[in-house]
């Protein structure tokens, strides 16, 4: 069975998922740890809405917009 095309397509499938839900918490992390040293520690608020974004490409783009937001209010209402 291991060996059958069709289980090796649903491991990788998985493993893929895998990668992509680690890349998106390292995102978030990044994101609330270089966000503490500029606005100070995000309120419960803030970080459900972090925790609640499972789309990498709107992370990445909160993480590029981290320079010139004036607060986590301002980094969140700009998208």
């Amino acid at each position: 069975m291991k060996e059958s095309t069709t289980y090796q397509g649903i491991v990788e499938e998985g493993r893929e998922e895998g990668r992509e839900q680690g890349r998106i918490e390292e995102a978030r992390k990044i994101i609330l740890r270089q966000g503490k040293k500029k606005f100070g520690k995000a309120n419960a608020a803030i970080t459900a809405a972090l925790e609640g974004t499972a789309d990498l490409e709107r992370l990445e783009r909160l993480s590029d917009r981290l320079l010139t937001a004036a607060s986590w209010q301002d980094l969140l209402d700009a998208e």
